[in-house]
């Protein structure tokens, strides 16, 4: 008997490790994504047609689903495929009438030259050729593609000059780096690949033209389309499926086709109203006016801003130096070319090169058509010889890199810090020491120049009794209900002597106070007291790394603003009784998240000058409700519907990525339900001016889920709120008189948790972009 128990102790123990984790019957694996796909591609030859009489293009090649198995293509959906070669610099071309005078100015810079052209035509675009004008031969190792184009030895160039040599037509350069790109499928199912060879041997002359890092893109756009509509493969942000249309390969193609580093510049660096009309070459893709002429001036430049929620001069966001990972990363710095460069400096910086406006700069007189005369990238020895890895001091990356790493360090000479902050007799006490250089400033008046507003330098006062700060910017609009509360500012320049404001008491030291006697809400015993800083944008000498006077900076540098830098911001946290203590404001978001797309948060250097989480916290929380009827300012409504439906909800999505993708911002642990972070109900004011208190997943989830402001949502009437009676019926508190009123009663995560048949994490696919 006992040998007989100890056989079925022994065979279920097998039996349950062949389930467990190790096993072949492992539930906790995934099954394959078919979605995915690999691809194999045999060296491309050159075949005689059946006639004989002409030159074809052939490749073999093969592609496996996720599970391994041979794809069958579907011929519904858009199979694109093209072939180009990478050809060296064109000589400085000095004939001004000349397409690749004005769109090239290469100067040492190589270019992809298309084999998809239709004809000669001196405009004729690049392309590239669908699969299905082709022939697709199925073969017992997968597929046999032979290019459509008619003959590859004899395709009409329609920039003739890259091909004097060859009759115009396009030759096939055996010791040339070619290169064929595929795009198959739409933004649901398909693949892009990027094969690259030397069809001989390689030489000297064998240049390569690959300037970006493969996934760059991807850091801030997850792969979604990027200006193509869903049913074009463009989702896996494939930097190669773009330049083989957008190339220069045909100078004369522009403005109409530009290379891709015309268009991604302009769209990630222009500020100003461009020319939309494509038929009049004289403003297309130039500064216009409000009546759409050319601008001659700086008054008549018209800002309208740009996507790129950082910085421009940060470079280094999409370019890096890693040549092992782009073979010519060095690219942006070696060899600046106007056709990139005068997307961004379309209006001429003020100095070296006045107020141009055009298509070609001027020097000494006379036109020029390149960048690295006087934007070198290295410096040079007494041989004249480039001294590798020393920036010259106009190389683009000095003059965009360089110059913000100065703006810091001219930001870094002021420096603020909190010494204690108490609550006292019914007032925020607090003092802060400045120093400038190292030295304590005797007043305000001594940094009050370097400073860009006229009238204020903020201190952030809050406290938090244990669910995130008390106070806002902004108090209640109508003081009817709720109650009215102080604002969490301070005004260093107030004189404390006679009010709310600080006391010089010297070696850089202020006293600073701020009276709550009046207030309905203070501290508490247990409160934990914070203390920041906002609304100090420094300006600073960007050349020389030091602070300057704000009246220095004139001309298109206040449209620009480039010389401005957010002070840096000192965050501390206190005892009711001045003692100080670790704690920062409650965040439902990941700093390092949001600043791989805002680097410093830097959207805000100019009107709120803040960096911090901590510092946005203390004015976009609970207790604010917004300017606009509506909308909560409470960040867990505001960034959400900023993202989705841009400023004021009267615009498209600003987010450049898969908007449902919630870990592009937030851990898993903050986007989880219940709310993790900003547990409380938010204030917004309705219509009738009334400011009402929303229950917190309300407030998060309606912000992309309601087309209506939240408090404007009425789910009787409007069909696009409908989901709000889901959200009531489930406990959600729409409109409540007070924040009591409004808690404690959503049943959201029982459905709506991670793990859950509808989990926020299934329902927005958050797993897709992992």
């Amino acid at each position: 008997m006992n040998n007989i128990k100890l056989l079925f102790i022994t065979t279920l123990a097998m039996l349950m490790a062949a389930c467990g984790p190790g096993g072949k019957n492992d539930q906790n694996t995934p099954p394959p994504d078919v979605s995915s796909f690999s691809v194999e591609i045999e060296k491309p030859m050159l075949m005689s047609s059946d006639s004989g009489t002409e030159t074809k293009l052939v490749v073999d090649f093969n592609v496996l689903d996720g599970a391994g198995r041979d794809y069958t293509f579907d011929t519904d959906k858009d199979f694109r495929i093209a072939v180009l070669k990478a050809m060296p610099a064109r000589s400085d071309v000095e004939d001004t009438s000349d397409p690749a005078y004005d769109y090239n100015g290469r100067n040492g810079n190589t270019f992809w030259k298309s084999f998809h052209h239709s004809s000669d035509a001196s405009n004729n675009r690049a392309s590239m050729e669908s699969v299905w004008d082709g022939d697709l031969e199925k073969t017992d190792d997968g597929y046999r593609y032979t290019f459509a184009i008619t003959d590859i030895l004899k395709v009409a160039d329609p920039y003739p000059a890259d091909s004097a040599d060859n009759d115009g037509y396009i030759s096939w350069d055996e010791n040339k780096l070619h290169r064929i790109v595929f795009a198959y499928g739409d933004q649901e199912v398909g693949f892009t690949h990027v094969y690259e060879w030397v069809p001989g041997t390689s030489s000297d002359s064998t240049v390569t033209r690959n300037v970006i890092e493969d996934g760059t893109c991807a850091n801030c756009h997850m792969n979604e389309p990027l200006h193509h509509g869903p049913g074009y493969r463009s989702i896996d942000n494939n930097i190669a499926v773009c330049t083989s249309c957008h190339n220069d390969s045909n100078p004369g193609a522009a403005p109409a086709r530009r290379p891709l580093a015309a268009v991604v510049h302009q769209y990630h660096g222009n500020v100003f109203k461009l020319g939309s009309d494509r038929n009049d070459l004289t403003t297309y893709k130039q500064p216009v006016d409000d009546s759409e002429q050319l601008v001659t001036d700086i008054d008549g430049l018209v800002v309208e801003g740009s996507p790129f929620p950082q910085d421009a001069r940060n470079c280094t966001t999409c370019h890096s130096s890693d040549t092992a990972k782009a073979s010519d990363a060095n690219n942006w710095f070696e060899h600046p070319t106007q056709v990139a460069c005068e997307t961004c400096h379309l209006f001429r910086d003020r100095g070296a090169h006045a107020n141009q406006v055009g298509t070609a700069w001027i020097r000494d007189g006379s036109p020029q058509n390149t960048c690295t005369g006087c934007h070198r990238p290295y410096e040079r020895d007494e041989n004249g010889d480039p001294i590798i890895g020393e920036d010259a001091s106009r190389s683009a990356k000095t003059v965009h890199m360089m110059r913000l790493a100065n703006l810091s360090t001219a930001r870094d000479t002021l420096d603020v810090s909190i010494e204690q902050a108490r609550f006292i007799d019914d007032s925020f006490e607090v003092q802060v020491r400045i120093m400038k250089d190292g030295v304590g400033i005797s007043s305000m008046a001594d940094i009050r120049p370097y400073i860009n507003n006229d009238d204020h330098f903020y201190l952030l006062l809050n406290w938090d009794n244990g669910e995130g700060p008390l106070l806002s910017y902004l108090s209640p609009l109508t003081f009817s209900s709720p109650s009215p509360l102080p604002t969490v500012d301070l005004n260093m320049y107030g004189d404390g002597a006679v009010g709310d404001g600080c006391v010089a008491e010297g070696d850089g030291m202020f006293t600073c106070h701020k009276d709550l006697s009046a207030s309905d809400i203070k501290p508490t015993s247990t409160s934990k007291l914070t203390v920041n800083i906002a609304d100090v944008p420094l300006c600073a000498d960007r050349r020389e790394g030091v602070l300057s006077e704000c009246v220095n900076f004139t001309g298109i540098d206040l449209i620009k603003s480039p010389f401005m830098i957010a002070a840096n911001n000192t965050s501390s946290a206190f005892g009711i009784g001045g003692v100080e203590i670790p704690h920062s404001l409650p965040m439902g978001a990941d700093i390092e998240s949001c600043n791989g797309c805002h680097k410093e948060l830097t959207i805000h250097a100019d009107s709120h000058a803040a960096t911090d989480f901590q510092q946005c916290k203390n004015c976009h929380n609970s207790e604010r409700p917004s300017f606009y009827t509506g909308i909560p300012a409470d960040l867990k409504y505001h960034v959400h519907s900023y993202h989705a439906f841009g400023s004021h909800r009267n615009g498209e999505a600003v987010f450049p990525g898969a908007i449902n993708n919630c870990e592009s911002c937030h851990t898993s642990s903050q986007f989880n339900l219940p709310s993790q972070e900003n547990t409380r109900p938010s204030l917004a004011m309705n219509t009738a001016g009334e400011t009402k208190y929303f229950s917190p997943a309300l407030v998060a989830c309606g912000a992309c889920h309601l087309e209506s402001a939240l408090a404007d949502a009425d789910p009787e009437t409007v069909a696009g709120d409908a989901i709000l009676s889901h959200m009531i019926n489930n406990g959600a508190v729409f409109g409540a008189d007070t924040a009591a009123e409004a808690m404690g009663s959503e049943q959201c995560s029982t459905c709506h948790a991670i793990g859950q048949s509808q989990g926020v994490d299934k329902v927005h696919k958050v797993y897709d972009y992992r």
